[in-house]
């Protein structure tokens, strides 16, 4: 009969229809990404101190290896200290365990030394190396450990937009193995070698010694 060829059209087009939309909807699943969706978090970025923009150092001549020391001791009675100190450098109590010497002519961002009785500490120097130098990065700006060992520590800071060089060595005059004196000089960069070679003549030239009359003549 004549009606059958349009009945058969007919079901052969719905068939492709579902088929086509099949394949659509298994191909859709297959783009969709699987497991659950979650917000992606942003990685964290630590904050940093701005770099500051340094000065130029005061323009004199820089602390030369070699220079003139002479003895002088410092401290009170048995817990006096002998120690060879730079000849001709102004001498400055700063309290009854630490003591300053500077150049005549000192300027501001110079280079100067100090020496301080650190005995009532208690502490091995390896463990007061370490605290000094929590103690910098703690209180200073742009610390920066240049070399340490040996009871001794190099390192750089930034103050008032200039860079400084520090150096720090302890000393255990008695074999207690705890730091009883600390020695600093502090300076330029400029000053580096001469603050280097200081600070070990000072340190081999230390050792306890009963402060007589007049000691902290000049």
């Amino acid at each position: 009969m004549t009606w059958r060829g349009p009945v058969v059209l007919v079901l052969l087009l719905a068939l492709g229809a579902g088929a086509g939309f099949g394949a659509s909807w298994a191909l859709g699943e297959t783009a969709v990404g699987t497991g659950e969706a979650a917000p992606i978090v942003a990685e964290p970025t630590l904050p940093v101190d701005p770099k500051p923009d340094l000065l130029p150092d005061p323009d004199f001549p820089a602390l030369a290896p070699g220079i003139e020391l002479v003895e002088q001791r410092v401290g009170t009675g048995d817990f006096g200290l002998a120690l060879e100190r730079p000849a001709g450098w102004r001498f400055t109590t700063n309290s009854l365990t630490e003591w300053q010497w500077r150049p005549p002519d000192f300027q501001t961002f110079g280079y100067y030394m100090r020496v301080e009785q650190v005995i009532s500490n208690r502490r091995s120097i390896a463990w007061t190396l370490d605290r000094r130098i929590d103690e910098l990065v703690e209180d200073e700006q742009s610390v920066q450990i240049k070399s340490q060992g040996g009871g001794r520590l190099h390192y750089t800071y930034v103050t008032n937009n200039h860079l400084r060089h520090g150096f720090l060595t302890w000393l255990d005059l008695t074999g207690s193995d705890n730091a009883q004196v600390e020695i600093a000089v502090t300076g330029r960069a400029a000053d580096v070698p001469g603050m280097s070679e200081l600070i070990g003549r000072v340190a081999e030239s230390m050792r306890l010694g009963r402060k007589d009359p007049g000691d902290d003549a000049p």
